[in-house]
């Protein structure tokens, strides 16, 4: 009996409904050519947004993300092809491909650029320790 209540205890904790992840479990212990390969998706999804859902025109878009993110995101790539090589690179880029379009809402949602932007610092601050 006291080993059938243990274990139905366990299951509660277990159950997602109380789930917290454990830190150091996500991102930041992905290789570095992960991160990037989901950023570079991530930038994509945003930028498509931008222009398919919000109306803006291509060139401002691109503009505008190379304004804010074009610098640093030429450090990190820059930094990963002297870590991986050329080629290794152009790999991750060409897997960061969005498999599926996301829908649009009545609103402005800057989910993926957040997503991007993230990723990207995180590996601003990895490149730039080691």
């Amino acid at each position: 009996m006291i080993v059938a209540a243990a274990s139905l205890a366990g299951c509660g904790a277990g159950s997602g409904l109380d789930y917290q992840p454990i830190p150091g479990t996500g991102w930041s212990r992905a290789p570095d050519l992960s991160v990037y390969s989901a950023m570079t998706e991530f930038a994509t999804i945003a930028r498509e947004q931008e222009m398919l859902c919000q109306g803006f025109g291509p060139e401002s878009v691109l503009v505008k993300w190379e304004r804010h993110y074009g610098a640093r995101e030429d450090y990190v790539r820059a930094s990963l092809v002297a870590r991986y090589g050329p080629d290794a690179v152009v790999e991750a880029e060409n897997d960061a491909v969005a498999t599926r379009r996301i829908p649009c809402r009545d609103y402005p949602y800057p989910t993926w650029r957040y997503r991007y932007a993230r990723l990207l610092r995180l590996l601003e601050v990895r490149l730039a320790t080691s």
